[in-house]
């Protein structure tokens, strides 16, 4: 089983820091010129900035030196009541106990930051909090409350319209896209801010980056695109300060060599991470595991169990849980290959309950959400403005009626001069009127697109959450079903007088029928047909399914369908069709049913008839299961009409425009 792990760059721990746009050289030469000018600083605010400065610096390489200079720079602002030098060390405390794994301490200094920040009216670095309270909650796996931290970061800087800030959290956000398997979208929104970052000349925002674009290629199996952005990142770690991102970088490129099964390579590139790890036992529990993994690759046993242990204890101390359920999987794989069965048995077990808690699917859903709520987010900003500015059209039109009042009075002895006037004002007020009107329009346009937004938002997590369901049966139990299977078969040949066993016979035929169940349901949820062979073949599939069953006698007619459609679109009509057929031998009492479709250029109509004992069409069709198929109509922007007449049957037409 591949599994790809998400080297957790998004982190920007010193996202808000001072950023050093140079080589360790530099680097260290800055590092020298401010312990000079701090040996000669007096005890005051000054002094305290420089030993910040220095924090940050260091921070980069040295997460021990950096505390040092912070508890200094937090001592000295206590000695002389400097209020937003505590504040900033705390800030800057609160990120380096971040750094060396200890969650209790930065959790203390965060939240008296922000208490300082607060009294201090400071919403920049409140904001910044908030990116870090984020980072707190990912180092953790809780990606539902990192998502919201970042999502709250993203929103104050906008407010602030600080776009460079703005970037770190955004950044963050598409990380915890990454991690609940969004892996399209955090591609697209890479790639938008990638142009952005290069614009601003941010070459750490653009090896972050490349980062996340080579992650979420390598997960989608797309190596050429992957490979596209290796170079640019090894070219720009090599000379790079961040050690955090160093390490997480050379693990991204021994994930890329692991795929191409050069695990030599890869070997090696794990390595580097390691020696640069810099975050505590989070990062250290992902390398270990990476090096773990690929000796088992290899098959060499003991160098895998010895790296698998080693990051089952890292990953138990970070508490970092969808590493740990990937490592009981390859402890499971090697207790398997040394066959000791029972160990085998309580790993997958494990990895088999982990693989399914709430932890992985309500975040991958809730994530999905923040996103879509982002985009709607942009448009209810629009359509506030537009109000605003019919408002301020509709005070105006009342001053100008206000002045036409006084005017009246003044030039009542001017009749040409009043015909004029009282024609020009008309025509504004026409103008202003038809301006209104337009106004209108717009506000009405944008409120049918967010609602039009939110219901693809729903739609598509609806097919997302069906797929993964789908593959988390199929790999997850349906792995966990054949290994059982394994045991019963073993332990017959074993004992042979079990096979005589009514017991055991009934055990074994139960395992059995709920391995097929099993296979059933994740087909219904995500037929492999449909993604292999296309709609036709997938609705014939089901179609002679039906038929075997004997519950109906379906036939299925297509014109023009040799080509195949958008894959959205093709999961949109099966779902339709398949909601539509459920109905028919749910409730139509039917004994035959035609299903045609008809494409001619870039018109398709879909035609469903069955001889069932029909229904009143303008009463009956308030059900949840008709409901369901009138918004998978809309998303496809498609005509719904239902002909039904009772004791004859039903008729469903549907026609669509599909996209060039």
């Amino acid at each position: 089983m591949n599994t790809l792990f998400f080297s957790r760059i998004g982190l920007f721990l010193y996202a808000f820091l001072l950023i050093i746009k140079a080589n360790g050289q530099a680097g260290d030469a800055l590092a020298d010129s401010l312990k000079r000018e701090l040996s000669k600083a007096k005890a005051d605010s000054n002094q305290v900035k420089l030993l910040m400065d220095l924090g940050n610096q260091v921070g980069y390489y040295d997460a021990a030196a950096a505390m040092k200079y912070a508890q200094q720079g937090l001592t000295l602002s206590k000695k002389i009541n400097y209020r937003l030098g505590q504040a900033r060390t705390h800030y800057l405390m609160g990120n380096t106990y971040l750094d060396l794994g200890n969650y209790r301490q930065s959790k203390i200094h965060l939240d008296e930051a922000e208490q300082l920040f607060s009294a201090l009216k400071r919403p920049d670095m409140l904001g910044k909090i908030q990116n870090a309270r984020g980072n707190w909650s990912y180092m953790q796996s809780d990606l539902q409350s990192a998502a919201y931290h970042y999502t709250r970061a993203v929103e104050t800087f906008h407010a602030l319209k600080d776009t460079a800030l703005e970037i770190f959290p955004y950044q963050n956000l598409i990380a915890s896209l990454g991690e609940t398997k969004n892996h399209e979208k955090a591609i697209a929104m890479s790639k938008r801010l990638l142009k952005l970052v290069k614009k601003r000349g941010d070459s750490l925002q653009m090896a972050y980056s490349y980062n996340y674009l080579i992650n979420n290629y390598l997960a989608l199996n797309q190596m050429d695109s992957a490979q596209k952005h290796v170079t640019d990142l090894l070219r720009f770690i090599q000379s790079s300060m961040d050690l955090g991102l160093a390490a997480d970088s050379y693990n991204v490129i021994g994930l890329y060599h692991f795929k191409r099964q050069a695990y030599h390579q890869a070997i090696a590139n794990y390595q580097l991470a390691l020696d640069k790890a810099l975050r505590g036992q989070y990062q250290t529990a992902q390398y270990y595991h990476a090096l773990g993994r690929t000796y088992l690759r290899l098959n060499a046993l003991d160098s895998a169990y010895l790296y698998l242990r080693k990051a089952e204890t890292q990953a138990l101390v970070a508490n970092t849980k969808d590493v740990y359920y990937r490592i009981c999987h390859d402890l499971g794989s090697y207790f398997a290959k040394k066959e000791d069965y029972s160990q085998a048995y309580r790993y997958l077990q494990e990895y088999t309950k982990l693989n399914d808690s709430i932890l992985v699917a309500e975040t991958r859903h809730y994530t999905a959400y923040l996103e879509a709520a982002f985009e709607n987010s942009k448009k209810e900003t629009e359509i506030l403005q537009l109000k605003t500015a019919e408002l301020q059209k509709d005070l105006a039109i009342k001053k100008r009626n206000n002045y036409l009042i006084v005017t009246l009075g003044l030039l009542a002895l001017g009749g040409i001069f009043f015909g004029l006037k009282v024609r020009n004002d008309q025509t504004r007020r026409k103008l202003l009127e038809q301006d209104k009107k337009l106004q209108a329009e717009k506000i009405l346009s944008l409120e049918k697109e967010q609602q039009v937004s939110s219901l693809q938002s729903m739609i598509t997590g609806q097919e997302s959450e069906r797929n993964r369901i789908a593959k988390d049966l199929h790999d997850g139990l349906g792995g966990l079903f054949s290994t059982v299977k394994m045991y019963f078969s073993t332990l017959q040949h074993e004992q042979p007088i079990l096979g005589e066993n009514p017991l055991f016979q009934k055990s074994m035929e139960l395992t059995h029928t709920a391995s097929v169940e099993l296979r059933r349901i994740a087909h219904n949820l995500m037929p492999e047909v449909l993604m292999k062979l296309g709609l036709i073949n997938a609705i014939q599939d089901l179609c002679n399914n039906i038929n075997t069953s004997r519950l109906l006698n379906i036939s299925l007619q297509a014109y023009g369908m040799e080509k195949r459609l958008n894959p959205n679109t093709e999961i949109m009509l099966y779902r339709i069709v398949q909601e539509l057929l459920n109905n028919i031998i749910k409730h139509a009492q039917a004994t035959e049913a035609i299903i045609q479709f008809n494409q001619h250029q870039e018109r398709l109509n879909i035609t469903i008839e069955d001889n069932g004992q029909g229904f009143n069409a303008n009463e009956d069709n308030t059900g949840a299961g008709l409901s369901t198929i009138k918004s998978r109509v809309n998303y496809l922007n498609g005509a719904l009409n239902i002909d039904s007449t009772q004791g004859v049957g039903t008729t469903v037409m549907m026609e669509f425009v599909l996209e060039s």
